[in-house]
């Protein structure tokens, strides 16, 4: 047995084995699963976060050597579990009891059961685990893209995934305009000024002054009605 294995203790098989009748979905699920690289984490949605927990933590207790120990933040409707071995995480559960709390992309709250509900139990590397069905998973990892792409270049992963997956699945899209709305502009543009952003011209009373234009200019544009909705 090599070190490498020998430093990771924790099968993850085992764990879920004790979760398949429970209510939960891993996101993003590792390609390597049921191993794992030392340092990373499983994003676990679920109804009920502590009765999850308390069947992880209760499947930790065999597999904790005497320099490892376990700690839990319960932030209420997220706990973290962690493993720690030399003050550092060597594997961490994210359980969720509701859907992350995302900046750049609103999401219906209805969302998160309704990946639970349609979650799939697939075979990966013999472990049986509960994972996102395609369409949801399509509009997960276009979340994690809108979310993340201003500071992590890497995330245009998800848009190949997305481009390749409903080519060759024929995915129906149309669930994703159903559970996402962009942030409004007058959101962005108070965030933005709450943060100290000076503007050198209200985009507002511009957009008004543009119309004013078209109108004594007697043009009339197949745009015209959106710029109206946007103007108010």
């Amino acid at each position: 047995m090599s070190s490498v294995e020998i430093d990771k203790f924790i099968n993850l098989s085992e764990m879920f084995i004790n979760l398949e009748n429970q209510n939960y979905c891993i996101i993003k699920l590792p390609d390597i699963f049921p191993d794992y690289n030392i340092g990373s984490d499983l994003d676990i949605f679920c109804y009920d976060i502590h009765k999850i927990a308390q069947i992880i933590l209760s499947n930790l207790q065999k597999f904790i050597k005497q320099d490892l120990e376990i700690k839990t933040i319960d932030n209420g409707s997220q706990i973290y579990i962690d493993v720690i071995r030399s003050n550092s995480i060597h594997f961490r559960f994210d359980l969720y009891g509701a859907l992350p709390f995302y900046k750049n992309i609103n999401i219906k709250s209805s969302f998160f059961s309704s990946i639970i509900e349609g979650s799939e139990l697939i075979n990966m590397g013999g472990s049986r685990v509960k994972v996102p069905c395609g369409i949801d998973e399509a509009v997960l990892r276009y979340i994690e893209y809108h979310e993340w792409y201003a500071e992590r270049p890497d995330k245009i992963k998800h848009i190949k995934y997305l481009e390749n997956k409903i080519t060759s699945d024929n995915l129906d899209v149309e669930k994703l305009h159903y559970y996402t709305l962009l942030p409004k502009v007058r959101d962005s543009e108070k965030s933005l000024r709450n943060k100290g952003v000076t503007f050198i011209f209200d985009m507002r009373d511009t957009a008004k002054k543009i119309l004013q234009s078209i109108r004594s200019s007697g043009l009339k544009f197949t745009f015209f009605k959106i710029i109206e909705k946007i103007k108010k």
